[in-house]
């Protein structure tokens, strides 16, 4: 039995909100980390051990997916990122504000990450903390790619959510 392109349609539309709700999932579970770490170690240090958690996680996926891209084909490597995005980047509604020899630049104007803490009620204050937190994650994913990268991260009353900017690595 065929599928017609309305139950298609659904399908896609379905996958979409559970990769969605999973993205949700780990942020409230960063949160509930950064909540139990703490008490026991101070903010400073929770925010720093959970980072380098992020960033080692991702440095990986960077070497693995990412690599070939070094020294600097911004414009493989802005299409092999998306690519690597859930959803092709569909859920960040992506802006690219730079793709030169000298640079990328990728702007998230949507982030089911942030829209989960926003959701939970969390302060913009600890949301800041957190999505820091995260952010790491894609530093670690295009340092251990081989390039450099300055992740500017959401601040309270800021738009949208973070901007990455990815350079060649001296």
């Amino acid at each position: 039995m065929e599928s017609s392109p309305t139950s298609s349609n659904a399908a896609v539309s379905d996958l979409r909100n559970q990769v969605k709700n999973l993205l949700k999932s780990r942020a409230m579970l960063m949160a509930a980390l950064l909540d139990e770490l703490e008490p026991e170690i101070g903010l400073e240090r929770a925010e720093t051990v959970l980072r380098r958690v992020m960033h080692k996680r991702s440095e990986g996926a960077g070497k693995r997916f990412l690599s070939d891209c070094a020294p600097g084909n911004m414009p493989l490597l802005r299409e092999r990122f998306i690519d690597f995005l859930p959803d092709h980047g569909g859920l960040f509604e992506i802006e690219t504000t730079r793709c030169d020899a000298a640079g990328l630049g990728i702007k998230f104007k949507t982030c089911p990450v942030k829209e989960a803490y926003e959701e939970a009620g969390i302060s913009p204050e600890r949301m800041q903390v957190l999505l820091r937190i995260s952010g790491d994650g894609d530093v670690g994913l295009f340092e251990g790619a081989g390039f450099a990268i300055r992740n500017d991260t959401w601040a309270p009353g800021g738009q949208g959510c973070c901007h990455l900017h990815i350079k060649p690595r001296d």
